[in-house]
């Protein structure tokens, strides 16, 4: 081939391949694309501020850096104080279903104990001081709660009043103390009923020392550990039948023990008493994660925890 014929193929295909692709572009369809949002500026600044620091108030932080302590208890499962004022991890050892259920317990019991000055007078009043005492308690508790709960609102009125009628109940059941149990049933129904109790509280912050004697609690722990745990977790079988039961009378337990140390209450300045009183938490909260295991064993075995820690207290504090 002749130097002038392969020019001349060289400049009609260098040609012809940028024609072909110019072709070959225009025959394609355009790509369909999403059409850019458009924002309603009245509505959008009611959410993203300008300035975000144009709606704060008060100095900034000397250091914006610096971390941020977090106070905790004493190192004890469920010991560790809740952000805020006042409040306390109560949601680590107790749930709100189990307080809830309690205070339906307690309001099951006072209707069938409340009855007749003449019955309350025989053994009612000996009934009343141990529910109202557990109810006292739970209230207090409620009053510290770190999570959401019922009566919060009230808590601090329920905790003062039931009480104080469980303290009058230690003399006796005379026709006072009945007509104020009376009342307490009142309460708990309106309570139950989703009503707030209209009471004025000048110390909203808890003092164990007036909330509940030792004795009733003791006696409800009588009850959760040697009379319900002690059957439900004996076997395989007894424990698969009241899951529900163990895990209600085993938080019951662990908040119990955790009150039993507060300030104010008796022998709670005592290292070896308060050993005790965790052991006892310890057990009660292994149950709690034995339920949730399904583990029938790890629950036998923290409830035989439970029992060691409580004979060895009554040897030593009876």
């Amino acid at each position: 081939m002749s130097r002038i014929r392969v020019i001349i193929v060289v400049a009609v295909f260098g040609g012809l391949v940028p024609l072909l692709t110019v072709l070959a572009q225009s025959s394609r369809k355009p790509a369909k694309r999403a059409k850019l949002p458009q924002f309603n500026a009245a509505q959008t600044d009611r959410v993203f501020f300008q300035d975000v620091f144009a709606k704060v108030q008060g100095e900034r932080p000397a250091n914006p850096n610096a971390a941020v302590a977090q106070a905790t208890g004493g190192g004890t499962p469920g010991g560790e104080v809740a952000s805020g004022g006042g409040s306390y991890a109560w949601s680590k050892i107790i749930s709100a279903a189990t307080i809830e259920d309690e205070i339906k317990a307690i309001k099951l019991d006072t209707d069938k104990t409340v009855t007749t000055p003449t019955d309350f007078a025989g053994r009612g009043y000996k009934v009343v001081r141990r529910e109202f005492s557990i109810a006292a308690v739970l209230f207090a508790i409620i009053n510290e709660y770190d999570g959401d709960v019922r009566w919060k609102k009230s808590a601090a009125a329920a905790r003062n009043v039931f009480a104080r009628t469980a303290s009058n109940a230690k003399a006796g059941g005379n026709i006072n103390v009945y007509n104020e149990a009376k009342k307490r049933k009142e309460d708990l129904m309106e309570l139950l009923n989703g009503s707030a109790l209209a009471a004025t509280v000048e110390e909203p912050q808890n003092n164990w020392e007036h909330i509940s004697d030792r004795s009733p609690l003791m006696q409800r722990l009588d009850t959760a550990s040697e009379k319900n745990l002690s059957v439900w977790t004996s076997s395989k079988d007894e424990f698969s039948q009241h899951t529900e039961e163990v895990l209600h009378e085993a938080e019951m337990v662990a908040a119990i023990a955790e009150v039993l140390t507060r300030e104010g209450m008796e022998d709670s300045d005592d290292e070896e008493y308060t050993k005790f009183a965790k052991l006892m938490k310890t057990g009660a909260l292994d149950i709690v994660a034995a339920v949730k295991q399904n583990n029938d064993e790890q629950a036998r075995k923290a409830r035989g925890e439970i029992a060691k820690a409580c004979s060895d207290c009554h040897d030593g504090y009876r």
